[in-house]
């Protein structure tokens, strides 16, 4: 986690210091390290978005959930794996890679390998 916040050029200071319990979809739980604020830019549209951090493997970088996809007024698609919002241009659309998300569903699958205790 800290060797992705610096490739970003930032560090744990930049962290706004924001406990926040996060349930994954197996129901385990997770408190976050933080919180901290990113410009994020899609398609034209650059806005600050509030990311809460958590130290943990996942097949994400990052969860852009409902007050980002409001803020956008975007409307997702999870089956055709794009998303779609209006700008003063008119509708942009961002597609997501089939072959990559198929990869990284089946690597989320893969069971893992827990130490002895």
């Amino acid at each position: 986690m800290l060797e992705t916040l610096k490739g970003m050029g930032l560090s744990e200071k930049d962290l706004a210091t924001k406990e926040v319990p996060l349930v994954g979809f197996s129901g385990e739980t997770k408190h976050s390290l933080g919180e901290i604020v990113i410009p994020t830019y899609a398609k034209g549209v650059n806005k600050q978005v509030r990311y809460l951090v958590i130290d943990g493997p996942s097949t994400y970088n990052v969860i852009l959930g409902r007050p980002w996809i409001h803020e956008m007024k975007a409307i997702p698609s999870t089956y055709h794996q794009c998303l779609k919002f209006p700008t003063p241009w008119g509708v942009q659309e961002i597609r997501g890679d089939q072959e990559d998300a198929k990869n990284c569903y089946k690597i989320a699958l893969k069971p893992t390998a827990r130490p002895p205790a």
